[in-house]
């Protein structure tokens, strides 16, 4: 059934807006209600701490090719070692690609970073920068299921910006294998924020698919849903230790919403049954590592008790988008905002996740 273009154009923007990195956009005030069980106090994770640092700098990554040797970025990782940007599109552009990863090796150890969606900034003149924005929104936006034969039934939108990296980061990795760079044994982390996380998801199975790299861990952080239970499945199989970190009041995490989630929320829900779009029935993967408003970390027993809190946050997010969706909205930018991890930083993930202290 044909809908209005303005009603679409609507329904795709929230959802976009739903799932959009927002990394750059200014910090807003943090609501909601902390769910049970208690959380602990944070505890510093180095590896963790580590490639949180990584994902914020894949948002620098903007063309194909060696990056230069940079001291800044050894300190950023706490190693020195050599890095190559990966971006999707043709190569002389420098810096209109929409989707983005770099590669980090350092001795036997590999960190594939993947760059969350473009911040849209509407008070910039590059005219060409703010429809690529709009355009990686919609991207986001863009969940129809779509199966694929080794990865699973996954996000389509998703899927398009794996693979339009994918050639890229395969002939880095080759490059350093052939050049004797890697041992048989190399430890290999994959992550990334926002959208970032939901491609490191994606790197991980594809990684095990073509027998390239063995993962050792996936770190993701407000990393959306990105496939079924046929993904999850393979996801599951990997083995490795892969951990969502995702703070209190973020939606991102929880989207696409499953048939049973949208109950929750009938508004959003009456708005894709317009749009036409399936919900692919998404689920999470990997252990849940949740922070709460005040920097504590809630680490659910098992994915029964996982389940459980999820549905809590949904119901506590539906109370405040019926009070106000535009504060509903501001509290969703403020819980997702990946900060610039200075000392200054006052984001939840960089004092959570790196254990600085809010004192």
């Amino acid at each position: 059934m044909r809908i209005h273009a303005r009603t679409r154009w609507i329904s795709l923007c929230l959802a976009a807006l739903a799932m959009s990195g927002c990394a750059l956009l200014d910090q807003a005030g943090f609501g909601g209600t902390n769910p049970e069980p208690a959380a602990q106090p944070a505890a510093a994770s180095p590896l963790a701490c580590t490639l949180l640092n990584a994902s914020a700098y894949a948002y620098q990554v903007n063309r194909t090719g060696p990056i230069a040797p940079d001291s800044a970025l050894a300190d950023l990782l706490g190693e020195s070692g050599e890095a190559y940007g990966v971006a999707s599109g043709d190569p002389k552009q420098t810096d209109s690609d929409r989707d983005a990863a770099y590669l980090w090796r350092s001795g036997n150890e590999v960190i594939i970073a993947f760059r969350g969606t473009l911040p849209y900034n509407s008070a910039a003149q590059d005219p060409d920068a703010q429809a690529l924005s709009l355009e990686d929104w919609l991207n986001d936006a863009d969940f129809a299921p779509e199966a694929d034969p080794e990865l699973g039934q996954v996000h389509k939108g998703f899927r398009d910006s794996f693979y339009a990296l994918w050639p890229g980061i395969q002939g880095v990795i080759k490059s350093w294998q052939a050049a004797g760079k890697l041992g048989p044994d190399p430890k290999v982390y994959v992550t990334g924020h926002s959208k970032g996380g939901a491609l490191a998801m994606l790197a991980a199975v594809k990684l095990r698919a073509d027998q390239l790299l063995p993962v050792t861990e996936v770190d993701t952080f407000g990393a959306p849903r990105v496939g079924g239970v046929d993904f999850a499945a393979r996801y599951a199989a990997l083995g490795v230790n892969g951990i969502r970190y995702e703070n209190q009041d973020d939606m991102v995490p929880l989207v696409p919403l499953n048939q049973q989630e949208l109950t929750l929320l009938p508004l959003l829900q009456r708005l894709l049954a317009l749009s036409g779009t399936p919900s692919g029935d998404y689920v999470s993967v990997g252990k849940l590592r949740y922070i709460t408003a005040d920097g504590g970390i809630i680490s659910p027993a098992d994915a029964d008790a996982a389940a459980s809190l999820d549905t809590q946050r949904l119901a506590d997010f539906g109370r405040v988008l019926v009070e106000d969706p535009r504060d509903a909205m501001s509290t969703i930018i403020a819980a997702h905002l990946l900060g610039d991890l200075t000392p200054a930083d006052t984001s939840r993930y960089f004092k959570a996740v790196c254990g600085v202290s809010s004192g």
